[in-house]
């Protein structure tokens, strides 16, 4: 009898662990979605983000193909841009006033790994879809509060433009910039992604008697520093070193900057796959926070916080690619929602399925997530508590 009761729990232990690996079990919990198409288009979403009012969004194709302005509510095609026209697409985002969108280069493999990434970028008008600067092999792109301003960092060079003119009005040289700016929403300060100085790291207490983590630091880690936008002066670096960072965006109320890091292949601590974290900074003390949510996309992973602040959405992967929805304040998973079945879906559909590289939105009231998903959209219903 023994026996027999131990064959019965490993085939069920067995049973089990299919029915989760084809996404049934996440199904059920997560079973409220709808998938549907925005166009009549056979390529994959790009891009997406939400518009400042929450009244429509923005979504990119790959292959060159039309930017696409969206009424959810009514799903409606408001209207369409050929822009950008890069072949893997690119990613979007709006202004703060709603009145340009700023689209970035992407690729197929979307960083240099372990470099600096250079790409184009495009900032165009959000009604009309006319250009009105684009930028060549540049780190980052980011345009001011007041929609009048874009800094935008090449080399070690930040380029301040005036828009209304598209020409620059001043330029300035940060000796250790790598990758990444950042604009406060209220105009006061900038971020900036920097390497280490030596002579910085010499006055770090923690450096004096290890000058083997002081050289790891200086190849490996970067720092985040913030200056007055008003003089681009100094004002400090948040205290802790990061991985490369890749993307850096402070929170529209002002509280939180969100940094993408990513670590050198020869700093990781994954035996697979690849890492990629979201460090949370406090930006009114300009201090780390301990809050970090990690995602194994296999591309620069999509991140939002929901409209209340209690929720981070991320994308992530396992063997096919994955939103999670954390508890902002402790970090803890508290909803999943596992796309393999979804892409056995699409197949079955002739519909085409992704290719990992999703792009999520909050709706308004926080009960939703929307999210490319191929050449389809999902709206994902939140379980209810």
């Amino acid at each position: 009898m023994r026996k027999i009761s131990q064959f019965r729990l490993v085939f069920a232990l067995t049973l089990l662990a299919i029915f989760i690996s084809h996404g049934s079990y996440a199904q059920k919990i997560n079973a409220e979605y709808e998938r549907f198409s925005v166009a009549a288009s056979k390529y994959i979403h790009s891009g997406m983000a939400m518009s400042p009012d929450l009244s429509k969004v923005a979504i990119a194709c790959t292959q060159g193909f039309p930017l696409y302005i969206y009424d959810y509510k009514s799903r409606a095609l408001l209207n369409q841009f050929d822009v950008g026209n890069w072949y893997a697409g690119s990613r979007v985002s709006w202004s703060s006033g709603g009145k340009y969108l700023l689209l970035q280069q992407l690729f197929y493999l979307d960083f240099a790994k372990n470099k600096d990434r250079e790409v184009n970028f495009e900032i165009i008008d959000a009604n009309t879809g006319g250009r009105v600067v684009r930028f060549e092999k540049y780190h980052d792109v980011k345009i001011s509060p007041d929609d009048k301003l874009a800094y935008a960092l090449t080399g070690n060079t930040l380029e301040i433009w005036d828009l209304s003119s598209a020409k620059v009005l001043k330029t300035r040289t940060f000796g250790y910039a790598t990758n990444s700016i950042s604009i406060s929403p209220d105009g006061r300060f900038m971020a900036i992604s920097e390497r280490a100085s030596e002579s910085a790291l010499k006055n770090d207490p923690q450096f004096k008697k290890n000058k083997k983590g002081m050289k790891f630091v200086l190849k490996y880690k970067q720092l985040i520093s913030i200056y007055n936008l008003s003089d681009l002066s100094y004002i400090t670096s948040v205290n802790e070193y990061y991985d490369n960072i890749y993307r850096l965006d402070w929170t529209h109320d002002g509280k939180y900057i969100f940094c993408l890091n990513i670590p050198h292949a020869k700093a990781t601590t994954a035996t697979s796959g690849r890492q990629n974290f979201i460090s949370v900074v406090d930006a009114v003390k300009f201090e780390s926070t301990r809050i970090i949510f990690p995602s194994n996309s296999l591309y620069e992973p999509d991140f939002k916080q929901s409209h209340n602040k209690k929720l981070m959405a991320i994308v992530s992967w396992g063997k096919f690619a994955e939103l999670r929805i954390h508890d902002f304040e402790t970090g803890a998973v508290v909803h999943r929602l596992e796309m393999g079945t979804r892409v056995m879906e699409g197949i079955s559909k002739l519909e085409m399925p992704s290719d990992g590289r999703i792009f999520i939105e909050f709706m308004p009231g926080d009960k939703s997530l929307l999210a490319t998903f191929g050449n389809q959209m999902l709206l994902w219903n939140l379980p209810e508590e």
